[in-house]
This record gives C-alpha cells, sequence and structure tokens, in this order.
C-alpha cells in the first residue's frame, strides 16, 4: 500500500479550491462518524428472520470525489452483519486501489493545515 501521506497530497494538488473545501467539509462529518462508530459493534434480535443468512453486508453511504486528473476518490460506509451481530466498516479507495482509514486522516491534516492555519482566537 503507498504511503498516505504522498497519495493524499498528490491527490490534493490536482483539486481546485472549491472541490478541497467540499472534501474537507464531507471528511470533517465522516471523521465525526467514524470516531463514533469504528470499534462499536452490536447485537440486534429485531429481525430473527435474517439469522440464518450468510453475512451480509449493506452499504450506508458512498461518497465520490473527481479531481483534475480524473483519479476518483471512492469513501463507502458499510454495515455488516453475521448472525445477530452488527459492525460498522468503511472503504476507502483511489483509482479502484483500496487504502485504510490513514488516506482520510492524512487528508483530513493537509486540509485543516491549508484552510485553517490562519484562524485566531480571541477568546
Amino acid at each position: 500500500m503507498p504511503d498516505a501521506s504522498l497519495t493524499a497530497h498528490k491527490y490534493l494538488s490536482s483539486m481546485s479550491k472549491r472541490d478541497q473545501q467540499q472534501l474537507f467539509n464531507t471528511l470533517i462529518g465522516l471523521d465525526a462518524t467514524h470516531c463514533l462508530n469504528c470499534n462499536t459493534s452490536f447485537y440486534s434480535y429485531r429481525n430473527l428472520k435474517k439469522i440464518f443468512r450468510s453475512k451480509k453486508s449493506q452499504e450506508m453511504q458512498s461518497v465520490l470525489f473527481v479531481n483534475e486528473r480524473d483519479e476518483k476518490l471512492v469513501i463507502k460506509q458499510f454495515k455488516d452483519s453475521t448472525f445477530l451481530k452488527n459492525s460498522y466498516r468503511i472503504e476507502v479507495l483511489i483509482n479502484n486501489e483500496l487504502y485504510d482509514y490513514h488516506l482520510i486522516d492524512e487528508l483530513l491534516v493537509q486540509l485543516n493545515q491549508q484552510f485553517c492555519e490562519n484562524t485566531f482566537s480571541y477568546a
């Protein structure tokens, strides 16, 4: 798997400022959701008729961004169900190459430096 920092820098360098701002806003919301759900699993007895089905993955949300070099960033959130247990996972793909969550962290760090470095607090 390529370096997340280098990949994030290459991807962001060919995005317009407007698209970078949209990506930043989306990633802030995604990060908050991921922080709540990443280590969470729960048991559900709600749909007992589904007990004997094999493992099932349900896509909850998908986000697509394309930069000026036609590189596609796809982020998918899934709810996985096995027997009575439900869990959450996320997939990050750039040009159909799978990355882990470190890529989103790097994108957030670089976008945060770009958009929030001149923010001052007067409190």
